[in-house]
């Protein structure tokens, strides 16, 4: 921003004498004295003002801690050299182009007739081209500072700084060529020639400062936009920070190819390349598509249509457009769109994924088109797809469309987390057929789109990622329940990462056998917090409930065994509170039963036990 100050300032300088003269030139051409002198004047007045902004301009540019010294840290050597380089060439312009201009133009007159002196003319453009080629050959001379300094530095100039001997040898044998064709009397071929070479040049010093321009600044705001991606996408896993930090890289691939794409563009215009032939080689036709048949006696009147080599160039320049804003539509989203969005990652993730299916769709039809391949010629194989999509592909389908559903309805966003199938975990990416949600173990889940729609979904962040979770607390019976509720919400008043709003709560909830249940319900501000906090808590608990006195019963276990008093009498076992009679040493034996020759039943003492 404070170079675009600058330089507009700079402009504004600039432009204030060479205003005065252009001023000047406009009242000696309309002014009362005669046209022979105020059209020569006026012209004079006019190329002075050019030349002087001219000055102006390269003076701020090439000065010593200027805005090429800034941007592209040239070595005051260069600079100085490249100050009266802009000096010299002016000068050659007012004394070589200027006189050259006026007899050319006859705007010298003697005796009220112009006078066109075409020899005189040529001497002077030729002067001209042979003061630059000198200039340039010193310019550009191996030992001077700005070869010194792509010796040095050769990768300042990119391909140009690289291969410098071979420019520098390919500019001045197209400049010395430029001399033959003047003197040998081609003058409209040779300053066309010239004309034109000057202004590539121009394009592409452009180009380059364009891209120096473009690369300074992707790496000065580069952090900006990784830290707003990160920000407002909610990262917090490994892919969405390296997605982040390959942003700067894939503009810089844009600036790349778009650079050298609009400097093409500009040459073809420079130089009026003729589109005749072209035109010729388009116009061929490589294959012809023929009338549709109704049946053997009747055709239907369609006419043929040729598939020209201009169709087939212009459907594969369709399918690279939209193979390129696919791959780079997030990278210009991210620059353009998103800025003028809500921080939602789930609509913002939908919108892109939408638009590139909108692009995919769309391309995908021109470009057929453009080789007559329209809707109702892929109608017939849609059509013939159907009953297969209809039996085999049905879930694919359903998936499909599940996925179509999700991206406009949005029940689920990227970041939610959602239970699905008996698995919870944080959606990740919503693709066209599945969706990929990484659980609690950092394991990815990959889930079809239609568990999402037909079967049962939980999602704990759709409104917002605030989540309640509760503590449960067992104390000695006979505590105060006001005191215990007190010090449970000062515990978690206390935390800092329970809420305040929604405000936590503690209350008796149920009346145990040797205790009384006790719940506090808390909030945290997302659904990975409760873990930490659930622990924070249970330790606080833990310390000032003994500190306050206040006893966590251990659970209470009673174990009863049960034996006959007769059966523990023999071990020599007495229960306490019984009275046994000593047996008998010699039990009697068991009564026969004689009918049945098996032996009697005990009786119901010893039965039992």
């Amino acid at each position: 921003m404070k170079t675009l100050q600058r330089l507009l300032i700079s402009l504004v300088r600039a432009s204030l004498w060479p205003a005065y003269l252009g001023l000047l030139s406009v009242i000696a051409r309309s002014g009362p004295w005669p046209r022979s002198l105020g059209k020569p004047a006026g012209f004079i007045l006019s190329v002075l003002a050019l030349a002087l902004f001219a000055t102006s301009m390269l003076r701020w540019v090439f000065r010593t801690e200027g805005w090429v010294h800034q941007v592209f840290e040239l070595p005051d050597a260069v600079l100085k050299q490249l100050r009266r380089a802009k000096y010299a060439v002016m000068g050659c312009l007012i004394a070589f182009l200027l006189p050259e201009e006026l007899l050319a133009r006859g705007l010298i007159t003697a005796g009220g007739r112009p006078i066109v002196t075409t020899t005189i003319c040529h001497l002077l453009f030729i002067g001209f081209e042979v003061m630059i080629l000198i200039g340039l050959a010193r310019l550009l001379r191996q030992h001077g500072p700005v070869g010194e300094w792509l010796a040095t530095s050769p990768d300042q100039l990119g391909w140009v700084g690289r291969h410098r001997r071979g420019v520098r040898l390919f500019l001045l044998a197209v400049l010395a060529c430029v001399i033959g064709l003047e003197t040998r009397g081609y003058g409209f071929t040779a300053r066309r020639f010239a004309l034109a070479g000057t202004q590539s040049i121009l394009i592409l010093g452009f180009c380059w400062i364009l891209h120096r321009l473009a690369v300074s600044l992707i790496a000065k705001h580069s952090w900006r936009w990784i830290r707003r991606q990160t920000a407002s996408s909610d990262v917090s896993h490994l892919d969405s920070i390296e997605q982040a930090a390959e942003l700067p890289g894939r503009v810089r691939h844009l600036v790349d190819w778009g650079v050298p794409i609009l400097g093409g563009l500009l040459g073809l215009w420079i130089w009026d390349v003729d589109l005749a032939l072209f035109n010729y080689i388009g116009e061929q036709p490589i294959w012809i598509v023929s009338p549709e048949v109704k049946n053997e006696a009747q055709v239907i009147m369609t006419p043929a249509v040729a598939v020209t080599v201009a169709k087939v160039f212009t459907s594969v320049v369709i399918f690279g457009l939209t193979a390129w804003v696919w791959r780079y539509l997030s990278t210009i989203f991210v620059l353009v769109v998103y800025p003028r969005m809500p921080e939602d990652p789930g609509i913002r993730f939908a919108v892109l994924t939408l638009c590139r299916y909108l692009v995919l769709a769309v391309g995908m039809l021109a470009g057929l088109s453009a080789l007559h391949l329209g809707l109702d010629k892929i109608g017939v194989v849609l059509a013939a797809l159907g009953v297969g999509l209809g039996f085999g592909l049905q879930e694919i389908v359903s998936n499909f469309v599940s996925g179509i559903i999700l991206l406009i309805e949005r029940p689920i966003r990227v970041g939610d987390v959602v239970t699905v199938a008996s698995m919870t975990g944080k959606i990740d990416r919503i693709n066209i057929r599945a969706t990929t949600v990484i659980n609690a173990e950092n394991q990815c889940l990959i889930i079809p789109n239609r568990e999402f729609i037909t079967g049962n979904l939980i999602n704990w962040t759709h409104k917002d990622k605030v989540i309640r979770f509760s503590v449960r607390v067992n104390v000695a019976l006979g505590s105060d329940p006001d005191r215990v509720s007190e010090l449970l919400l000062s515990i978690a008043r206390a935390d800092s990462d329970v809420l305040g709003n929604p405000v936590p709560s503690a209350y008796l909830d149920a009346f145990g056998s040797s205790h009384l249940d006790f719940v506090l319900h808390v909030f945290v501000p997302d659904p990975s917090y409760p873990g930490k906090v659930r622990h924070r808590l249970c330790t606080q608990i833990q310390k000032r409930f003994a500190e306050a006195g206040i006893v966590i019963p251990l659970p209470l276990q009673e174990l009863r065994v049960e034996t006959s008093t007769v059966e523990a009498a023999r071990n020599g076992i007495v229960v306490p509170g019984t009275r046994v009679d000593p047996p008998a040493m010699n039990p009697p034996p068991p009564r026969l039963n004689v009918a049945a020759g098996q032996p009697a039943r005990p009786n119901s003492e010893f039965a039992s036990s």
